[in-house]
């Protein structure tokens, strides 16, 4: 599946954008957040991306957020080192997605 979302996203409408992607969780088993096109990417969407990757973790959706230049921005800030499971283009998310699912699991070696 596949959602797109066009325009803005900021604090007056990042929820809207929340509820409908966590609608289509429960249906999907494989998820593409297209955010390419959006002209302004604030950072309370950053917030929603994080809530969408643990919603798409408890219901078993393998996920990615295709970022545009606005979503990288933000991103480079609220996640640097790379959390969120993030594609720069469509045939990279679809790989993504149709890999097994990430594992929150990071093993550390001490020395």
């Amino acid at each position: 599946m596949v959602v797109t979302a066009e325009g803005e996203v900021d604090a007056a409408n990042a929820l809207l954008l929340s509820k409908h992607v966590e609608g289509e969780l429960e249906s999907a088993s494989r998820l593409i957040v297209d955010l390419r096109a959006l002209d302004f990417f604030a950072v309370q969407g950053f917030s929603i991306l994080h809530r969408i990757n643990v919603m798409s973790s408890r219901h078993a959706v393998n996920w990615v957020v295709l970022a545009g230049s606005e979503v990288n921005r933000v991103l480079g800030v609220c996640d640097p080192d790379g959390g969120l499971p993030v594609a720069d283009s469509m045939e990279s998310a679809i790989a993504t997605v149709t890999r097994p699912p990430r594992s929150h699991l990071r093993l550390v070696t001490s020395r």
